[in-house]
């Protein structure tokens, strides 16, 4: 009889160590020897940790949980917790899913939809915000995965082929070679107990808590004694210190994105998608420009049918530039693909196409018809290029049609500057440019008549075939103007090329890209080359040469206004192929003192407006002046001529306030003038009222304009004592002065002006 006791014990003993482990509800026959499986029948001893210590919560509700993960790697700070809040039902899946969605640092891979509900296969944390959240598999480094709302997918228990793409990062993944084992602790409950369940069958109450504890092959840690609080995911929201990177995307697996390269080098990924829930724009979105307040992307097609992870936007999406909100979405931009946009003023603006310009109704968001004359050709032969706007017209090019008049008060194309161009662009004093292969045309802003200028030994060749907004651009602090050199149609240049505007002269090695003594040299990519507006520094977008896996790499470079490199940015290896960089529009037009407030005329008077306005980040010389209103056009008649001038009539004697708007890049500034007639003559000579100091503010020259012979100039600082200044050529500089406000007296042969103006 005893040996039969004998007997059941020994059976019994070897049932209990034999017994079968299941991990997140999957049974594991391949651990049950091994110590750490044996121990997750262990209880673990509560953790100092409380729910008021917890900083980051998720969620919103009555109920809340504790979630922890802790990798084991050696790497701090490790045992992170989060804190989830909820109504209703709510379960371990749900409650990672909702904070890797919200923290961007926190990603996971997933085995979603096996019959035990959903395997947690690996987490991982940014530990050194390098924001580099991805994976590789099998060491594949052609294809990479990346995270979309916290969580990379697979299909299989894979889990130990997946490896962090920065190594310097917390990840941990396993099936075989270790595994994640899942502690659960409820209100009631005195400790945690290891739980043979998956997220997704455990229903949290409210005060539980979930640990996510990863066990390497051979090796059993235990829960720690105190978790470490994540500090709460802040979204960047400030997308004034920098400029947007806007990407045409992996085509056939990645609708368009935009990044954003913040001043200090920091890199913010996707920052639209970020924004609004994993929504992107199109199917290759070469074009990105912001105008007033609102951000416009164009997108060649509506989607990309290979993007599974990201909601597509359309062929037009608009964002409000200061949040990257999403405010409207378009598929259909009137039958065509997109090329580009421009806005013409606070209600209108213009979408290039494939087939054509329509109209945009900035005020109601609606596409509207074509611009008659701008239709016609072939996809390959007569699409639209880039646009712009003077303070006059938009100037469009249309493939091997040439470069496209267009009065935007009217709607209607009235020129057309014949030619195969590639690009158009406004350079500081207002001239006009287009280039072609191996010659620039200085096209008259008014009269439209063009003068060549022939590129010494350089070529530029556009693409037309794969369109993108072409490297041709300018400078808003200098008179000059930069683009990429070509091999030739299909082969990049290596050096900008700069040209200077008043002397007509060229630079052909301004400069060299890096990466030209390596086997893949860099190449540019997209637009590739854009001037930031206030610095006048120079943004160069490269890739590698060599096609497949080599555009994976992606450099942005900034060179100071004489060449000189003084940043480097890397960007996560990646199918980026980066498109366009566009600036944040931070500042208005600001009307300075030279223009009066008051006016008293006998005759035809004229007051010139070029140089009464200015804006720090865009063109001076392409404000949109228009007479908003006129309170009383009975007294004086007050129209702006082509020359931007104010024409000012008398019709009967008495007042009369005349309003003028100055719209800067859609941003408007307004200055009122009251007119006073002392005549009812309409007849007689004009006079010009015209002088002016600008810019103002000003940080380096200060000019004076005006028709009378200048004689004495003297500069006075706020308390009056004068300034020893010295006049060339009706210039002063006052890069030495300092900061703050100044008094100029400026004596002419027929009067003596007193004006203040602000050095910056």
């Amino acid at each position: 009889m005893k040996k039969n006791y004998f007997l059941i014990i020994m059976l019994l003993f070897a049932f209990l160590t034999n017994a079968q482990i299941k991990v997140q509800g999957v049974p594991r026959n391949d651990i049950k020897q091994k110590s750490t499986a044996q121990n997750q029948h262990k209880k673990s001893a509560t953790t100092a940790t409380t729910f008021n210590d917890i900083q980051y919560w998720v969620g919103t509700g009555s109920n809340q949980a504790a979630f922890v993960v802790q990798w084991n790697d050696g790497k701090n700070s490790d045992a992170l917790i989060w804190g989830f809040r909820w109504d209703g039902t709510a379960t371990g899946e749900d409650m990672l899913k909702a904070i890797a969605k919200a923290d961007r640092r926190f990603f996971s891979l997933l085995y979603q939809g096996t019959q035990f509900g959903t395997a947690i296969g690996g987490l991982g944390f940014d530990l050194n915000g390098v924001n580099a959240n991805g994976l590789y598999k099998d060491g594949n480094m052609t294809y990479p995965y990346y995270p979309v709302a916290g969580i990379i997918n697979t299909t299989a228990y894979d889990f130990d082929n997946y490896t962090a793409i920065d190594v310097a990062d917390h990840w941990q993944s396993a099936w075989y070679n270790g595994f994640w084992s899942y502690w659960v602790k409820d209100a009631t409950d005195p400790d945690f107990g290891f739980s043979g369940l998956g997220a997704t069958s455990r229903v949290l109450e409210n005060g539980s808590w979930d640990v996510w504890n990863f066990q390497p092959s051979g090796s059993d840690f235990s829960i720690a004694s105190t978790f470490i609080p994540v500090t709460p995911y802040v979204m960047p929201t400030d997308f004034t210190n920098g400029y947007f990177m806007v990407n045409e995307d992996w085509f056939g697996h990645t609708n368009g994105s935009v990044n954003f390269i913040n001043n200090n080098g920091t890199i913010n990924y996707r920052v639209y998608s970020a924004t609004n829930d994993n929504h992107s724009f199109g199917a290759t979105t070469p074009y990105g420009a912001i105008y007033g307040d609102k951000f416009y992307f164009i997108s060649k097609q509506a989607a990309d049918g290979g993007d599974t992870q990201y909601t597509p936007g359309g062929r037009l999406v608009v964002a409000d530039a200061k949040t990257m909100k999403k405010i409207a979405q378009f598929d259909n931009i009137g039958g065509g693909d997109g090329r580009s946009f421009i806005g013409i003023n606070e209600t209108t603006g213009y979408i290039g196409a494939s087939n054509g310009i329509y109209l945009f109704d900035i005020a109601n968001m609606k596409v509207g018809s074509v611009v008659t004359g701008t239709g016609g050709g072939s996809l390959y032969a007569g699409q639209i290029g880039n646009m712009i706007r003077t303070s006059q017209y938009v100037f469009a090019v249309k493939q091997t049609k040439g470069i496209l008049v267009i009065d935007p008060n009217t709607n209607t194309v009235i020129n057309t500057i014949t030619g195969a161009f590639h690009s158009v662009v406004q350079a500081k004093d207002g001239s006009v440019w287009g280039i072609q292969n191996q010659k620039i045309i200085n096209i008259d802003a008014t009269t439209f008549a063009t003068t060549e200028y022939a590129i010494p030994t350089t070529k530029y060749l556009g693409s037309w075939g794969a369109w993108n907004a072409g490297s041709f651009t300018y400078s808003n602090q200098q008179n000059v103007l930069y683009w990429m050199n070509s091999v030739n149609s299909f082969v990049s240049g290596a050096q900008i090329v700069k040209f200077d505007v008043a002397s007509k002269t060229f630079n052909e090695n301004f400069v060299t890209i890096p990466g030209q003594a390596a086997t893949y040299k860099q190449i540019p990519y997209g637009a590739s080359l854009r001037i930031d507006p206030v610095s006048d520094h120079l943004i160069v977008n490269t890739t590698e040469s060599g096609f497949g896996a080599h555009y994976q790499k992606n450099w942005i470079y900034t060179y100071d206004n004489t060449g000189n490199l003084i940043n480097t940015n890397t960007l996560d290896d990646y199918y980026w192929f980066p498109a366009v960089a566009v600036f944040p529009d931070n500042t208005s037009p600001v009307v300075n003192a030279t223009l009066p407030s008051q006016v008293s005329v006998t005759g035809p008077t004229v007051i010139d407006l070029k140089t009464v306005v200015s804006d720090t980040d865009n063109l001076s010389i392409a404000i949109v002046k228009t007479v908003k209103s006129n309170s009383n056009a009975g007294v004086a008649s007050a129209v702006i001529n082509t020359n931007d001038e104010l024409v000012l009539t008398p019709q009967s004697l008495g007042s009369t306030t005349i309003v003028i708007s100055f719209n800067s890049n859609g941003k408007v500034a307004e200055k009122s003038i009251t007119v006073n007639a002392t005549t009812t003559l309409a007849t007689g000579d004009f006079k010009k009222l015209k002088l002016a100091i600008y810019p103002n503010p000003v940080s380096d020259i200060l000019n004076i304009q005006t028709e009378d012979k200048v004689l004495n100039v003297t500069v006075y600082d706020i308390s009056g004592k004068s300034i020893n200044t010295r006049v060339n050529n009706n210039q002063i500089n006052v890069s030495d002065f300092i900061k703050g406000m100044y008094i100029i007296n400026v004596v002419t042969d027929k009067a003596n002006y007193v004006q203040k103006f602000i050095k910056n």
